[in-house]
């Protein structure tokens, strides 16, 4: 998988107008904040994750600022069963009709420690969200994709998938295998379908996710979330139809 450098600045030219963009993760973190970019930059949004109160004080605020009214999909990725990501698409379907993006920010982290301490159920849900989730929404939601005539994945990856360090276990296990997973999917889709999948390595930013890893740390020294919302929305508009199989990282 090729390493492309985070995009720093947005072209204006870049925009969502008319697309429906469904997005994992949308309570929090980088999740939230790139469901309101895509709102602002005209998309149609489908809000999903668990917290069920904070996604419809983003749906509020999402309309308060004149945008397309988004949706809203209550769904735990840790426990959701093949039959309930088949109705999220359904609902996507029935109520929209097609969808041109699926953006996966919804991320599972255990605490740090050494990995062959990990239980089942550690195990079970960290590959549930940062591996399964993305795929059967995949498997599931990519005839919509068809609907549209085309489809952009963007899936939220981290550095520790790369460099595998001690102590982190499962977490850089699931999202090494979630790197694994978007370049086979790249290959299978080229030259076959309209669709592309690529991924996002934001590196450290100041988010909910890093001040768990790093406490300590002084948080205002370090990139924003807002530093790599660009990427995110270049991969989901059509000025990135040509991108397929790349992984964006503050470190190529």
């Amino acid at each position: 998988m090729i390493m492309q450098k985070l995009i720093e600045t947005l072209n204006p030219e870049v925009n969502l107008d008319g697309k429906t963009i469904l997005v994992t993760g949308s309570s929090g973190g980088i999740g939230r904040a790139v469901t309101l970019a895509c709102a602002d930059a005209g998309a149609t949004v489908i809000l999903s994750g668990r917290n069920l109160s904070a996604l419809n004080e983003i749906y509020d605020l999402i309309l308060s600022k004149g945008n397309p009214e988004p949706a809203i999909v209550e769904l735990d990725l840790a426990k959701a069963s093949e039959v309930e990501f088949k109705n999220l698409c359904s609902i996507v379907k029935s109520t929209i009709g097609s969808l041109h993006g699926i953006v996966h920010c919804a991320t599972h982290i255990t605490e740090l420690g050494p990995t062959h301490r990990l239980g089942l159920d550690s195990w079970e849900q960290l590959f549930r969200v940062n591996v399964i989730a993305p795929a059967l929404m995949i498997k599931n939601c990519e005839s919509l994709f068809s609907e549209a005539d085309c489809g952009s994945v963007v899936l939220t990856s981290d550095n520790h998938a790369l460099t595998l360090d001690p102590y982190w276990g499962g977490y850089a296990i699931s999202k090494s295998a979630l790197n694994a997973y978007a370049k086979l999917q790249s290959q299978e889709w080229h030259g076959e379908k309209p669709y592309r999948i690529n991924l996002i390595t934001p590196g450290p930013i100041n988010s909910p996710l890093r001040s768990r890893t790093h406490p300590g740390e002084e948080r205002d020294k370090l990139p924003s979330i807002d530093s790599i919302l660009p990427t995110y929305l270049y991969l989901l508009s059509d000025s990135s139809h040509h991108i397929n199989g790349e992984n964006f990282s503050q470190s190529p």
